[in-house]
């Protein structure tokens, strides 16, 4: 049985894919070995713990937010650290994994139709699993895990739980969190 949530936990704890979205504005999708080009380049957040902490810090800045994941040593890392600084959430458990990069995604739009592609690199996302979790440390009431299918090794089996995601998620319950 677990225990009721820790009316003490304030906040959102935010784990799982931090993804740096390429996105690129096309004039066509290019039939193989054709061209295509780019009109215009910008670069945006992607996965589900940057985009809700982004959002949530923007609702209600005095909302307790925790960042939890990994990223490279690389330009992209340092993008997502920036662009999360000015809400001031807990960074301690964003780690950056030396040998690892940056998941990111290549979002091509065609400008006329608007239709999208994505071509994804898992990167650090592919290593986060269970140990980069601190859960005995974390303050959050909720925690909120994401994009289950793109945490490779969160997406292996568990002998009891099924996946390590599940029993990752038992953790928090047993810790008091939602």
């Amino acid at each position: 049985m677990s225990a009721d949530p820790d009316k003490a936990r304030r906040g959102f704890a935010l784990a799982g894919t931090w993804i740096v979205d390429h996105l690129k504005i096309v004039d066509v999708w290019p039939n193989p070995g054709m061209l295509s080009n780019i009109f215009s380049e910008q670069m945006g957040t992607g996965g589900a713990p940057f985009n809700v902490l982004i959002q949530l810090g923007r609702l209600d800045g005095s909302l307790p937010l925790e960042a939890i994941g990994l990223v490279g040593d690389d330009d992209d890392g340092r993008w997502i650290f920036d662009q999360i600084r000015e809400l001031s959430p807990d960074v301690s458990a964003l780690k950056v994994r030396p040998g690892q990069q940056t998941s990111y995604t290549d979002v091509m739009t065609v400008k006329e139709t608007g239709a999208r592609t994505f071509f994804h690199l898992r990167g650090a996302n592919s290593v986060f699993d269970i140990d980069d979790v601190p859960v005995p440390s974390l303050k959050g009431r909720i925690f909120h895990l994401g994009y289950l299918l793109l945490l490779t090794a969160l997406d292996r089996a568990d002998d009891r739980y099924g996946t390590r995601a599940a029993r990752l998620l038992a953790r928090c319950r047993d810790a008091g969190m939602l």
